[in-house]
């Protein structure tokens, strides 16, 4: 067999590896989506809250899926819960979840923000709970409303059935900024964190046991700017405050607790970001080689965060660059 025909076999060899290759990656990428999407609706543990302090107890998501951690905090006198679920169905398990760890009849839930699976499961407690919302959170449902409960409701039928009759519901109590509250014996500062996640983010601390619940501000996972005019200037501005707290525990929305080198993590990260833009910008590098260069940067370095942070990499570096040359318009 000669030697062109030899290297045209290998060739077409080559070829067909690489389109079995492709094909595979498609399939894997696909049948990674159906499990995130046609499973059942992601439901809350039940029975699996873990006491973080004398007074607080959390529902860790197990990195599911549009679960959050759930906080429970229990004083002498009520109980506030910080994010309901995903749904009247996890509003539900979370309110039988807080029954058999509190007798308290004054109740109190909140949101650390208005996505669908912190929010929408609040319709399932009783009408005498009061429901906690920052003016910022506020602005969000009115501007927002339930665009991201529609979003997910669409993925599948599993999702738009626990998803049917939720609804964002009305503030009974209304913080302009900061307000705390006083559940008997344990105190809870609610304090408006500032654009980051969202324009609404809300955090929650405990004063007399130094446990702070961040929402998505902070987590051991990749921060991704869902709001449209967030970016890392705004976010490092949000971490500010989040420092502001003395801490020993930090519980996030999503994913394993933390402590306060979990803030320092986020920090460097959007830091690295905006000085590595700065850099290539005063180089004259093209914005497309900006992204693709501090992407390939940043990615080992947090490798061990939730997800494949690249879309959210990217995103970030796209929003410094508008931050550091806003007559950009690229994306």
């Amino acid at each position: 067999m000669g030697l062109i025909v030899l290297l045209r076999l290998k060739q077409m060899f080559r070829l067909v590896l690489g389109v079995i290759a492709t094909v595979l990656l498609s399939l894997h990428a696909v049948l990674g989506f159906a499990q995130g999407v046609d499973d059942p609706a992601p439901l809350i543990e039940q029975d699996a809250a873990i006491k973080v302090s004398d007074h607080v107890h959390v529902i860790l998501d197990d990195s599911r899926w549009s679960v959050p951690n759930v906080g429970i905090i229990i004083g002498d006198k009520a109980t506030l819960v910080i994010d309901t679920g995903l749904g009247l169905k996890n509003g539900e398990i979370v309110l039988e979840e807080v029954r058999k760890l509190s007798d308290n009849k004054r109740l109190y839930i909140a949101s650390t923000h208005i996505h669908a699976e912190h929010d929408s499961g609040a319709g399932a407690f009783p009408q005498d709970a009061m429901m906690i919302r920052t003016t910022n959170q506020q602005q969000d449902i009115d501007e927002f409303g339930m665009d991201h409960a529609g979003r997910i409701a669409r993925r599948s039928k599993a999702l738009e059935d626990i998803l049917e009759g939720a609804f964002q519901r009305p503030a009974d109590i209304l913080c302009d900024n900061k307000c705390s509250i006083d559940l008997g014996g344990i105190t809870v500062s609610i304090q408006a964190a500032g654009t980051a996640h969202t324009s609404g983010d809300t955090i929650f601390y405990v004063e007399e046991e130094k446990v702070l619940f961040t929402g998505d501000v902070v987590m051991r996972r990749y921060p991704r700017l869902a709001s449209p005019i967030s970016g890392p200037k705004l976010w490092l501005k949000a971490l500010e405050t989040v420092q502001s707290y003395d801490i020993d525990v930090l519980v996030p929305s999503h994913g394993r607790l933390g402590d306060a080198n979990t803030i320092d993590t986020f920090k460097e990260y959007f830091l690295t970001i905006q000085s590595r833009v700065a850099e290539l910008l005063n180089e004259g590098v093209e914005h497309d080689e900006i992204v693709k260069q501090i992407n390939t940067d940043i990615a080992p370095v947090v490798s061990d965060w939730k997800e494949d942070g690249g879309r959210f990499i990217r995103s970030a570096v796209r929003r410094a660059i508008n931050e550091a040359a806003p007559t950009d318009t690229g994306t």
